[in-house]
């Protein structure tokens, strides 16, 4: 995984260290809670990544960032269906990026040129 990342203000302080997080917010008493509504499918989708919802756990969050293809492919499918926009991704990986909707990630101009040229048929072998 890549190791430069933009560090959101807003990032839920549990998150492992890494590109994908997820959000959330501090109450008055200096509590965080994530911003996400714990409906478990953000977590469906990346069981091994997100931390499970439990009577002691009601927050959502990355316990760990992929390393394998595999892992890669559901931190994005769990990106891309929760509904609140919760969880994000803010690395620069233009094959992650063109994965997502680029309203979850914090640089979706590289996703948007990247999704751009793969629709033009360039290939990133094209010279």
């Amino acid at each position: 995984m890549e190791g430069d990342y933009f560090r959101h203000p807003q990032r839920f302080p549990k998150n492992a260290e890494g590109p994908f997080y997820t959000t959330g917010g501090q109450l008055r008493d200096g509590t965080w809670c994530s911003d996400c509504m714990s409906c478990e499918v953000p977590e469906n989708e990346a069981p091994s990544l997100l931390a499970p919802l439990t009577d002691d756990n009601s927050d959502t969050y990355f316990v760990r960032q992929p390393v394998t293809g595999e892992e890669i492919e559901q931190a994005c499918a769990a990106v891309n269906v929760c509904c609140t926009g919760a969880l994000r991704y803010g690395g620069c990986d233009p094959g992650i990026l063109a994965k997502l909707d680029p309203s979850n990630c914090d640089n979706p101009k590289l996703g948007c040129l990247q999704k751009l040229l793969r629709f033009l048929g360039f290939r990133k072998n094209d010279g």
